[in-house]
This record gives structure tokens, sequence and C-alpha cells, in this order.
């Protein structure tokens, strides 16, 4: 990352000083430029725009909404595929894993899904054939995104599971899915689908997801949980995970996602109000290491960092962005804002890193898996 790590002068106030607000007044510093000078941008794209005036993340675009790739692809095939399953117990590892990673992080990109699943040396064609068979067995669905907003990246296809492909993981895992977790392939004209917005959460979370599981320190993942506070509320960050540090030392985090569309800020400002009354008056076993704040860009976290600084002083806050995510886990991922010298500041966790030393997830899990033999149960 070569944005000068990282400065950003005070663009509210021309660099000048002034008497410091209270966060519940703070607005957010606005873009000059539009990145998007190609495009037909809606009206009110300056109040969402990143302040340095950047494209959006590539999971944040306000405008974004979702349309079903070959929507009626295995959609009669999906329940013969389920019984054929049960009837003879053959359901693949993989199909396993897969139906085993949409039920935790709800949908996955292919590169996220090569990461969960495959070995880093499988060819991509494997993978491409493995995701074309289930979606004609019916147990997936796929979907995309389109835009006004004109950029030459290239959108993936997204990996949902259907009613039977929940049906499925819902058998293998014993427990039954929230209805939101299957999704129902229908022809959406382009422009018209539902937005996006809330479907990137689930995609920045399984960024994360996808990167703790390839460097091998996470051991369980719940998206939205529900926590009980001692003071009879309850409290639902959008992820809660714990990952391994050594043998005997887990760490549990809360992580928050903001990305920006109608009334982004106050939503942000809730959050956070409510993120200090759940630290506050969590349980001890419950309370997490850190809250990881995930932002749209670099130059939104000074604003946050300020909120955050207001409304949950109690709180240790590290922050990162979907591009920081995506480029993998590092020792620029994660970020502090520096008050005094206005930049951000790399700042790593030094076991959330590829090779760091210590117990890895998957040496924990096998010191548990101690086989019965039958003789251990004959009299």
């Amino acid at each position: 990352m070569s944005q000068g790590l990282f400065e950003f002068g005070d663009s509210k106030n021309g660099g000048k000083e002034s008497v410091e607000k209270p966060s519940l007044f703070l607005t957010p510093p606005m873009a000059k430029e539009n990145p998007y000078k190609d495009s037909l941008c809606p009206n009110d794209i300056m109040d969402y725009l990143l302040p340095n005036g950047e494209l959006f993340g590539f999971f944040s675009d306000p405008y974004a909404s979702m349309y079903y790739h070959k929507p009626s692809e295995g959609i009669r095939h999906g329940r013969f595929w389920l019984e054929d399953r049960i009837a003879d117990g053959t359901f693949s590892e993989r199909e396993i894993k897969l139906l085993t990673l949409l039920s935790k992080v709800r949908i996955a990109t292919r590169s996220q899904i090569r990461r969960a699943i495959f070995k880093e040396n499988d060819d991509d064609r494997v993978i491409v054939e493995f995701l074309k068979k289930c979606r004609r067995s019916g147990i997936i669905c796929a979907f995309s995104w389109v835009s006004p907003l004109k950029t030459e990246r290239k959108k993936p296809l997204v990996y949902a599971l259907t009613k039977i492909g929940a049906e499925a993981a819902g058998k293998i895992l014993m427990r039954k899915l929230e209805e939101d977790f299957w999704f129902q392939p229908i022809e959406v004209p382009l422009g018209r689908g539902p937005e996006m917005n809330p479907l990137f959460y689930d995609l920045v979370s399984a960024e994360l997801y996808c990167e703790l599981n390839r460097i091998d320190r996470l051991i369980s993942w719940q998206r939205n949980p529900l926590i009980r506070l001692k003071n009879g509320l309850i409290h639902h960050p959008t992820a809660m995970f714990e990952v391994i540090k050594d043998a005997g030392e887990m760490r549990i985090f809360w992580v928050e996602t903001v990305r920006s569309g109608k009334d982004w800020v106050s939503k942000v400002k809730s959050r956070f109000q409510k993120t200090q009354n759940a630290i506050e008056h969590v349980n001890e076993f419950q309370k997490p290491a850190r809250v990881i704040v995930v932002a749209d860009g670099d130059s939104r976290i000074p604003f946050l960092a300020d909120v955050a600084r207001e409304l949950m002083p109690n709180v240790e806050v590290r922050f990162t962005t979907d591009e920081r995510l995506i480029q993998g886990m590092g020792k620029e991922t994660f970020l502090v804002w520096d008050v005094d010298k206005k930049s951000l500041k790399a700042q790593s966790i030094a076991f959330l890193q590829p090779g760091a030393p210590g117990m890895t997830a998957s040496e924990y899990l096998s010191s548990q898996m101690v086989i019965p033999s039958d003789d251990d149960f004959e009299d």
C-alpha cells in the first residue's frame, strides 16, 4: 500500500486548528472531485464518495444491484440430487466443505471458495468445473451485480445456497439454517434487482473468514451472533470469530463493517454506541480482544476513528478495508489512526500473519481427535 503511509489532511477546515466537536455532531469530510466522470452518476453521489475522491472499494458501491446468473440452471435437479445423496451417503468431501462454508458466511466468490476449500496448487479449471457441477445439481446458485458507475474492474460471480442446498447443509450439520441463508434465483431486469449493499457486508466478512482460514488460525466464526449482555440487552456485531494464538491462548474478535449509503453516518454512530454498551456489559469470557472495523477505503478511517474515540472510548479498535483484505493478510492489513500526526499507521496483529509462530488451528483441532476403538465399549 503506497499512499505515503498514509497521511490525510484535514479537509474540513483547510488544515487549521479548530475546537473539536462531539462526534454526534461530526460530519464526514466530502470529496472534492467525482472519479466517475464517464458515468451517469446519481445526484447524491458526492454524499457517499470517499473523502480523497478515489473509486469505491470492491465491495462498497452504494448503487450496485444484483442479478442472478442463469437463474433456471439446476432448478429441477436439486431434490433428486439430495434424495440420491441421502440414499447412498455419497456427499463428496468438497460438497460438504462448500455447504459448510456457505452455511457460515452465507455467500462467497470463487476466490474466497478457493482459499477456504481447495489446495493452493489446485488448478482454477478444477474449481470452475466443481462450481458448475454444483450449480447444475441445484444446490447453489450464482449472482453478480451491475452499477451505473463504470469501472474497469471485472465483477465476480457470487455463490449462495439454494433452498435445497440449505436443506442439505442442515442435514450434514444437523441444524436448521436461517431462511436468509438460501436464495431463490429468478429473472431480474438489469438495474432493477435488490440492492447489493446488505450483501456486501457478507462478502467483506467472507473475505476476512477466508484469510483467517488460509493462515490457519480460525477456530470458529459466527455471522451476526446474538450476544446476551449482563444488563439484559443483546448485541449483534456483524460477525464474531475466535482464533488461536498458541496452545491454550484463544482470542475473540468482533467485526463491524461500514458501508456508505442512505443515512450511513447515523447508522455508524448508532452501531458504535451499541458496541460501547456491549463492551461494558458483556460477560468476561465473551469480551473481544479487539473490534475490527472494516471501512470502504483508507480515507474514510480518520472520520471513523474520530467517531470511535468519542462513542466507544473503552473499545480497542483496529481498522481495515476491503482492498487490504483482498490483498491478503499481512503486516499492513490492520491500521490505527494517529491523532497527533494525522496519519494512518499500520499496526499488525502479530499472530494473524502467515507463518507466525504458535499452535495453528489445524494442530489444535487435530489434538482433539482421539478416536476410540470398539474395544473401549466392550464389557
